[in-house]
């Protein structure tokens, strides 16, 4: 029906009714998400943008739920000139409405490719052609409790064999290795699972069962999936054991850590916002590194993706050019993104540009100027990961974290589990469903 909705839309601003008008000197509109709002958008961005550019006005406006309320004003014919969404699928969607401005044009002219990360330029891409471009993004790293480690003469573990020892040292002084849990949100499971893959797997092989090139029951991602049900369920690392990890809440893992219950936490950077409190009230500090790999097949290190929003032209703008305008002012530089990102610690508005340590506001902590620098050198070579919420279609993703909890508890095997991965995954292949996966650097295991 939304779709029906949009074709109507469309042949409406066709005839020129209902489009979105442009106002007196060019009035640009752009809507945000207010929770993920920097507080100081207006002086850093909006004012900024407008004191540069005296005939284009930018207003930025802040919805409470901005995805049914850009759906609403789409189908009213009054959406904004640049549109954000949550993601490439619902890119995917209104480029099939003929509702998004193609930007490779712009991308050429203003040379975006070397402004963007190259994965983050491509994630932007339906058919080889360029339509949006990543607001946040983010990825998975091992945070580990540093005065624990410290304490007992640990050093962080940068393969396979080192990480096990530590979980056995842990044992032996009565610690969790692990903390995790999703009694606040089931899908934390396809965290793990995302981790393992990629770790043990490889990024090679799973983008090889991304884009259909092995199935999902290939020898390597049957390894990856027994090994995280070994950890989990067999070895009971993660907090002690499977019951207790379905107990587990987001504040329960950090307390874990903090506390020094547990010595480390497979998680995402989204922990950069709030971690820190957690050890100020348990006197104890954190640090993190990359996810060690977990077998030969991974690799040297890398980093998986995971974009978050992403904001594109509308098409139906009479004012797409200006629009432009206000894209290119942000992504050409990195230290006004940092600014913003900065002010939501940094958990959003990281927009994919290439960062130098100067770029980052004077009293950023040390740990998270070291991620997003690794982050951009890393990725810059290709050595890139997958999430499975970024480059998984619904139904596959839905039972990828769903499912998956049928085989911690022995319902069913690892291979039946995989077998249905792959037949959800044909579904989409057939029905044209995908998404577009940005290709690592090959040969590199």
């Amino acid at each position: 029906m939304f779709r029906r909705v949009l074709v109507v839309t469309l042949l409406l601003a066709a005839l020129g009714v209902g489009v979105v008008g442009a106002q007196d000197g060019v009035t640009i509109t752009w809507w945000t998400q207010s929770a993920a709002m920097p507080s100081n958008i207006q002086a850093v961005l909006v004012d900024a943008f407008n004191a540069a550019h005296p005939d284009i006005t930018l207003e930025m406006t802040p919805q409470e739920n901005l995805n049914e309320t850009l759906r609403v004003a789409i189908q009213a014919g009054e959406a904004p000139d640049l549109l954000v969404t949550p993601g490439a699928s619902f890119i995917a969607e209104f480029v099939d409405a003929g509702l998004v401005e193609p930007l490779d044009d712009a991308a050429a002219e203003l040379g975006w490719a070397d402004k963007i990360l190259d994965w983050a330029y491509q994630s932007g891409q339906l058919g080889g052609v360029l339509y949006s471009i990543p607001l946040t993004y983010e990825s998975l790293v091992l945070f580990y409790n540093k005065t624990v480690f410290e304490e007992n003469g640990w050093t962080p573990p940068t393969n396979i064999d080192e990480f096990n020892a530590i979980a056995a040292a842990a044992e032996d002084i009565g610690i969790f290795p692990l903390t995790y849990g999703n009694a606040t949100w089931q899908p934390s499971n396809e965290h793990l699972m995302g981790m393992y893959l990629n770790a043990f797997a490889g990024r090679e092989n799973v983008y090889k069962a991304l884009v259909g090139e092995i199935p999902w029951t290939h020898e390597s991602i049957a390894g990856a999936t027994d090994l995280l049900r070994q950890h989990l369920v067999d070895d009971v690392w993660y907090s002690g054991g499977l019951e207790n990890y379905f107990a587990n809440g987001g504040d329960d893992i950090r307390v874990e850590l903090a506390t020094g219950d547990a010595a480390m936490m497979l998680s995402g950077t989204w922990n950069f916002r709030g971690i820190g409190q957690f050890f100020e009230e348990a006197g104890t500090e954190w640090d993190w590194v990359p996810i060690p790999p977990m077998s030969d097949m991974a690799g040297e290190y890398g980093y998986e993706l995971a974009t978050g929003t992403t904001v594109s032209v509308n098409a139906q703008s009479p004012n797409k050019d200006a629009a432009i305008k206000a894209l290119d002012f942000l992504i050409s530089d990195p230290a006004l993104v940092l600014q913003l990102a900065a002010d939501v610690g940094f958990g959003e508005w990281v927009v994919p540009v290439h960062f130098g340590v100067d770029d980052f506001p004077e009293g950023t902590d040390e740990r998270v100027v070291r991620f997003f620098s690794d982050f951009a050198a890393v990725t810059g070579e290709g050595r890139i990961g997958y999430t499975t919420w970024t480059f998984w279609p619904n139904d596959p993703n839905v039972h990828l974290w769903e499912a998956v909890e049928n085989v911690w508890w022995g319902d069913i095997s690892v291979e039946e589990y995989l077998e249905e991965h792959e037949r959800l995954w044909q579904i989409e292949r057939d029905s044209g469903n995908l998404l577009p996966v940005p290709a690592p650097a090959m040969g590199g295991m």
